[in-house]
């Protein structure tokens, strides 16, 4: 696999919002570790303390999600709704090794 083939595919969902378990989530950043989407809930932001636990402002929560689900080889499933199913195949083609014909 290329990573960076990877990498430049998954700068695709940036922006990319999607309606999950209850909350309005965007792509805002791709980690290489893992690699790992960042999402942003949209809409609701919680109070953020300082450093001594005082809240100072609100801000959106941030959730990390793993590529790939721990439980089978596939995307996970939140990563999955933020995708089509020409990307989420030419994804496993990518962690396959089978980048044929893409």
């Amino acid at each position: 696999m290329n990573e960076n083939d990877l990498l430049q595919r998954l700068t695709r969902l940036l922006g990319r919002e999607a309606f999950i378990e209850g909350r309005r989530v965007c792509v805002v950043d791709i980690l290489r570790d893992g690699p790992t989407l960042v999402l942003r809930e949209i809409g609701a932001g919680r109070m953020q303390d300082n450093l001594y636990g005082q809240a100072r402002r609100r801000a959106p929560r941030h959730f990390q999600i793993p590529l790939l689900s721990e439980v089978r080889h596939e995307p996970h499933p939140v990563a999955r709704q933020l995708m089509t199913d020409e990307e989420a195949a030419v994804l496993m083609g990518l962690l396959s090794g089978k980048t044929e014909g893409l």
